[in-house]
């Protein structure tokens, strides 16, 4: 069965410009079992494929502490095309509760620079509501995530707590 997006109640998207050419940044964005850039989500699941199941972690404050857990799929591994995405939801019947999609896609603009794509959207009902997950953060989160990825591969290092809190 092929799932496509949910409908979008909440959307958040972020692109920002990275001076490295698209492969140095794809390369950093698959390998997602050392995110060590990433101070607001682990990925935890073996090499991205299509289908493959793992536990997505949130830390919202970007603090390393209080980690909440969820399931994710990854839903599309595009090493061609620079696309990651994966998707989770929450409730029966298709995530009536909740759905999420989220999709990191790079887009070469020259051989040194990259844009990069990130989105998230959510569906079902408690994003209707806005409900479900703290939103405003997760917007700035993505924007920080964007920014870390950035300076990890423009300069070799992650982000520090101290830039971020």
């Amino acid at each position: 069965m092929v799932t496509t997006n949910p409908k979008p109640h909440q959307r958040i998207q972020h692109v920002t410009l990275i001076d490295a050419p698209v492969e140095t940044v794809w390369k950093a964005l698959i390998d997602v079992n050392d995110w060590r850039w990433n101070l607001w989500t682990r990925l935890e699941a073996g090499t991205p494929a299509v289908g493959l199941k793992g536990t997505l972690k949130a830390c919202y404050e970007g603090n390393d502490q209080d980690w909440q857990t969820f399931e994710f799929e990854f839903a599309e591994v595009d090493c061609e095309a620079h696309i990651l995405a994966w998707k989770g939801e929450v409730g029966s019947f298709g995530g009536c509760l909740f759905k999420g999609y989220h999709t990191m896609k790079l887009e070469p603009v020259n051989a040194k620079q990259t844009k990069l794509v990130h989105t998230e959207v959510f569906g079902g009902l408690l994003p209707m509501l806005r409900l479900g997950l703290p939103y405003s953060k997760l917007d700035r989160n993505y924007w920080l995530m964007n920014e870390s990825l950035k300076e990890h591969v423009e300069t070799g290092t992650a982000k520090s707590k101290a830039t971020v809190q």
